[in-house]
């Protein structure tokens, strides 16, 4: 009963969290054409991981991070190592967002494909050709963060 419970109550506190947090943020939150952007982004990755299009899911990293492991294969491997949540990802949610210097945060709510509840921090780079790409992601269990 206890686990049912929790079950049903994680799903409400996670969108009453995103909800309260997104009202008490204190910077200024991203324009919607960048909040377009950036969703769009983060969201084409997750749904090439979903399809297994790994190298589309390549394609949204930055040169840097693509740099760093030199090959698709070596990519992917680390995401399902690393970030098996985002790489299984049965369901996502977009959290706040705002620019911070060069880069973009966007927060993205994740269930993974254990049913556990993530929260991803995205940063994204502006490329030299005015593009924006994935530079890099922090993820920890939704119950631990901070807010």
């Amino acid at each position: 009963m206890k686990n049912a419970l929790n079950k049903l109550l994680w799903p409400i506190l996670i969108v009453m969290l995103a909800t309260g947090l997104s009202r008490a943020q204190t910077g200024p939150s991203l324009p919607s054409e960048l909040q377009t952007v950036v969703q769009s982004i983060i969201g084409g990755q997750i749904n090439a991981f979903k399809t297994r299009d790994h190298e589309a899911a390549f394609g949204y990293a930055a040169p840097s991070i693509q740099q760093m492991f030199g090959s698709t294969d070596q990519f992917i491997g680390m995401v399902k190592n690393g970030y098996g949540a985002i790489y299984g990802a049965r369901n996502w949610s977009f959290g706040r967002g705002e620019a911070k210097g060069d880069a973009l945060i966007q927060e993205v709510m994740i269930i993974g494909p254990q049913g556990l509840d993530w929260v991803a921090l995205y940063t994204l780079r502006k490329q030299a050709d005015g593009t924006w790409r994935i530079a890099g992601v922090q993820m920890k269990p939704a119950e631990l963060r901070n807010t």
